[in-house]
């Protein structure tokens, strides 16, 4: 089916505080890009190969054909493995194309976990590398068709769903999150807008592209907006920076570990060329004041602290206009469009200035979690807020702070670990009798995973290195083991009967000597 014979759309025109974009797809946006610029630059891959937009809508064009000749039909879900390489975004648009929903995830999957999708997402296709037939005119990627399921009732939201990330959940079962092209949209655009870029500045591919924001403030920003992507992979400070000033690149968005790794070869004499960045967003991570500071000082970069999650991506930012001390202690200001307030146990608005739980409304907010991935675990205010499990003191000038998490989730190097499922994994070994998963301090990625564990009479101690290599046997991704093992004897319990586990990270803290 060639692309004209698709279903013609007349977007609709969102606007909010000054903010305008549409609801049209990733592709409908490169394709009229494409049109009206073929040989303009699209993506400068790891390796400095150049690829322009002629070459890219060639890749999806055949991308499009080996699914609509596979059988793939509109709002059908496809994986696509996340690679950060040329042809991989090409699969993207392909994907769009044939008015599919583009569900990326990263390359080092857990079996566990590809185990629960295969069993619970209801896909059709997987794009990755190992797998299935070669796609004719796209290098290196594979196409694996999946039976349909004729007694399957359609999630009606699919239909208006054009991405779905993935993201640690509860017992081991990841949360398939469904955004809207409406929301991804608005998403770049307000970026876009906060940093003040121009038609063509080109832009910075650094973070995985296996969960929503990844993939959309890369792939969809890059591809939708026309700002080519320059891609780090694997990361490298050095390179980065040299590809920083080579490409002229404006606007990029990174973990705090990222940027310190760059600030660090400035503080060694290693660096010292100013950079063309008008703007380096940071985010997933608690990141300090001296970071922000060291990044304009050694670097010339405006760091902008970042809020956001999965689930509503156009969310917070500071301003490069802001004076850096706001810049160091703030968390931003809400996206134009977006309200972010604080809420009690009761799910009551607080007033400002009041410590409560974050609750975020706006245009970006998901449509959901997919059924049997996440949907039990959504929850909403009466007025339609969506409770992040962060804690924010919202100021009366409309800044915030984020100053803890009501979700007991590890955060290392801007990925999100959820305890429970490390812990539930860790059960399994033979002698572990009880364990608690806890956050510990760690100076370059924020924070790390320890695992204390009670052992099993009749059992030796396990290492550090028996628990990886069990988690590796059962198909636990290696980015969720623990860096810190601690055999205790007793385990501490509030009052209420529960673990302690705020005692237990102190405990962790003081045994580690990090404290």
């Amino acid at each position: 089916m060639e692309a004209s014979r698709l279903p013609d759309r007349t977007p609709t025109q969102h606007r909010a505080d000054g903010l305008t974009w549409t609801d049209e797809t990733l592709w409908a946006q490169f394709s009229r890009l494409a049109d009206a610029a073929p040989e303009a630059l699209a993506v400068v891959g790891a390796d400095g190969r150049r690829w322009s937009r002629a070459e890219m809508r060639e890749m999806a064009h055949a991308v499009r054909d080996a699914l609509l000749a596979g059988g793939v039909r509109p709002h059908d879900r496809v994986m696509l493995q996340g690679r950060k390489t040329a042809p991989v975004l090409a699969a993207a648009l392909g994907i769009s194309v044939a008015d599919a929903i583009i569900c990326p995830y990263t390359p080092d999957l857990g079996i566990a976990e590809r185990t629960v999708l295969n069993e619970r997402l209801d896909h059709i296709a997987v794009i990755g590398d190992a797998e299935g037939e070669p796609i004719p005119g796209v290098a290196d990627l594979r196409l694996q068709l999946r039976s349909r399921n004729p007694d399957l009732v359609p999630d009606e939201r699919n239909a208006r769903t054009a991405l779905i990330g993935f993201t640690s959940g509860t017992t081991g079962v990841p949360k398939g999150v469904m955004h809207s092209p409406a929301a991804m949209n608005y998403t770049v655009r307000a970026c876009e807008h906060i940093a003040g870029l121009l038609p063509g500045d080109t832009i910075l591919g650094v973070v995985p592209l296996g969960s929503a924001p990844g993939f959309t403030f890369s792939v969809h920003f890059s591809l939708s907006l026309g700002h080519p992507l320059v891609i780090v992979d694997p990361w490298d400070p050095l390179a980065t920076l040299q590809k920083i000033a080579e490409h002229d690149v404006r606007w990029g968005i990174c973990v705090p570990t990222h940027l310190a790794t760059m600030v660090e070869l400035a503080r060694k004499g290693q660096w010292s060329a100013p950079s063309p960045l008008k703007a380096l967003g940071v985010g997933g991570s608690s990141m300090t004041p001296e970071l922000i500071r060291d990044a304009r000082e050694l670097l010339d970069i405006r760091a902008l602290r970042m809020f956001g999650m999965s689930e509503c991506m156009g969310h917070a930012s500071t301003r490069p206009d802001d004076p850096i001390d706001r810049q160091c202690h703030s968390d931003g200001k809400s996206f134009p469009g977006t309200q972010d307030e604080a809420f009690d146990a009761e799910r009551r608005m607080l007033a400002r200035g009041e410590r409560g739980q974050a609750g975020v409304r706006g245009p970006s907010l998901f449509l959901g979690y997919c059924r049997g991935l996440g949907d039990s675990e959504f929850q909403l205010t009466p007025d339609g807020f969506y409770l992040t499990g962060d804690e924010i003191i919202c100021g009366a000038d409309g800044y915030l702070r984020v100053v803890g998490r009501i979700k007991d989730q590890i955060i290392r190097g801007g990925y999100n670990i959820d305890p429970a499922e490390v812990e539930a994994a860790l059960l399994r070994h033979p002698a572990i009798d009880q364990v608690s998963v806890v956050s510990v301090p760690e100076p370059r990625l924020g924070e790390q995973a320890c695992a204390l564990c009670s052992v099993r009479d009749g059992y030796g101690k396990p290492t550090l290195d028996d628990i990886k290599q069990h988690l590796g046997e059962i198909g636990l991704s290696k980015k969720k083991w623990p860096e810190h093992l601690l055999i205790i004897n007793h385990f501490p319990y509030t009052t209420t009967g529960k673990v302690d586990k705020k005692r237990m990270a102190r405990m962790a803290i003081a045994e580690l000597g990090l404290g």
